[in-house]
């Protein structure tokens, strides 16, 4: 890059028009005065918890190289997810239960030949699923949730037909897929072991992100509804944690919070939630949610603060999770156990490495990220094995090696 582009006064121009396009869009009103009042009372304080006992959380998360290598006319892809399991202590606040899980690792190589390269997709999912895709397909609830909200019903085989397979050079969607699959794959390791957690997390949300489209689907979103009965099933609650709202004007609902909880208006509210309302249930809806589908199918959504220092995240529960496990009597008993989730979670989230967070899933990341070595470690592991089948070297690339982008 050109280290004088910054001085050019088209880039400052460019810059001023974006921000004032921005500050323009920020300062239209979000939160309508009618909403204030309902907001105040659905705004929820939790306590700050330093002790718990027979606690247990668990984290996922994946990673990957995508492509970890390419050979002529095809592409080698690796995706890895690792899962962990925590414990409450009284002397070290979490303690990691053994034995030590082994990641989750599978590499997949795909063709230029259609056929041959959706077969091997189908492949690596089951590997990742610890099952057949259609298997996976006939137990979760996603065609259930599809039909539903797209009008249309198909069978098992016909979704299965109708998967999105990305082509093998389309490497930022090939990504998403074999990323997910992967770290679905791990919860549902998880959900089968002999160890049980009391909630099991992941940095995603429960969103479908095809569940209107009448027809196709992506595999994982079959896996994420997948863990949601199997967790169910075995009185799991899990959850999905996103760093990004996604929501605009928060600001506004920041100063409602701090009102409600009492605070100077120079401090930043923390230990509170927000569950998102829907028209049906709650009898209102939440303006900054317009235009957005938010809480997806089969969810009900949160943003939740654990800390001043962290931002307002985005929880998602199972709806059907939150029915039979969350929901009382009244509104008092259902706000009671969801504080009693909320402060579990905050009990998680005060190890010093990343505090405001819970830990079980910054510890899956740490272990299910690539370094740079261990890339290129595989690279060099992948096509010495192809050396000793009697495949040439040098047909092998590494794409962004090969054009400098890395």
């Amino acid at each position: 890059m050109r280290f004088d582009l910054h001085l050019r006064s088209q880039v400052r121009d460019q810059f001023q028009a974006l921000a004032s396009e921005m500050q323009s869009w920020q300062t239209q009103p979000r939160i309508q005065e009618v909403e204030v009042e309902r907001l105040r009372s659905a705004i929820v304080s939790f306590d700050h918890t330093i002790e718990r006992t027979n606690l247990t959380v668990a984290g996922v998360d994946g990673s990957g190289d995508f492509p970890l290598l390419s050979y002529a006319d095809s592409f080698i892809y690796l995706a890895v997810a690792q899962g962990t399991v925590y414990q409450a202590d009284r002397l070290c606040g979490l303690r990691e239960l053994p034995p030590a899980r082994e990641p989750l690792f599978q590499t997949v190589w795909l063709t230029e030949d259609t056929e041959m390269s959706d077969s091997a997709l189908d492949r690596v999912f089951g590997e990742l699923a610890g099952m057949s895709p259609l298997a996976a397909i006939q137990e979760s609830d996603y065609r259930t949730l599809k039909a539903h909200v797209s009008g249309r019903r198909l069978s098992s085989d016909r979704m299965l037909a109708e998967l999105i397979r990305p082509h093998a050079s389309d490497a930022s969607n090939l990504a998403i897929q074999l990323r997910s699959t992967a770290e679905f794959g791990a919860a549902l390791q998880l959900l089968a072991g002999g160890i049980l957690p009391k909630y099991l997390l992941v940095d995603t949300t429960f969103s479908l992100p095809l569940v209107s489209n009448a027809a196709n689907s992506l595999f994982y979103e079959h896996l994420k509804r997948l863990c949601c009965v199997r967790a169910r099933s075995r009185g799991v609650g899990f959850f999905a944690l996103s760093k990004s709202h996604g929501l605009p004007a928060m600001e506004v609902l920041e100063d409602i919070v701090r009102d409600v909880q009492e605070r100077d208006t120079n401090e930043v509210a923390e230990h509170w939630y927000l569950r998102i309302p829907k028209p049906e249930r709650d009898g209102w809806q939440l303006s900054l949610t317009e235009g957005r589908r938010m809480p997806p199918p089969g969810t009900v959504s949160y943003l939740v603060r654990f800390h001043r220092t962290t931002p307002v995240m985005r929880l998602d529960m199972d709806l059907a999770y939150w029915e039979s496990a969350v929901k009382g009597a009244s509104e008092a008993e259902t706000r009671s156990r969801e504080r009693t989730i909320f402060e579990d979670l905050d009990y998680a989230c005060h190890d010093q490495r990343v505090y405001g967070y819970p830990y079980p899933i910054k510890a899956a990341h740490d272990r299910a990220s690539l370094t740079q070595a261990e890339r290129v470690t595989f690279r060099k592991q992948l096509v010495a094995a192809a050396v000793k089948q009697g495949m040439s070297p040098s047909l092998f690339r590494d794409p962004s090696r090969a054009t400098g982008h890395r």
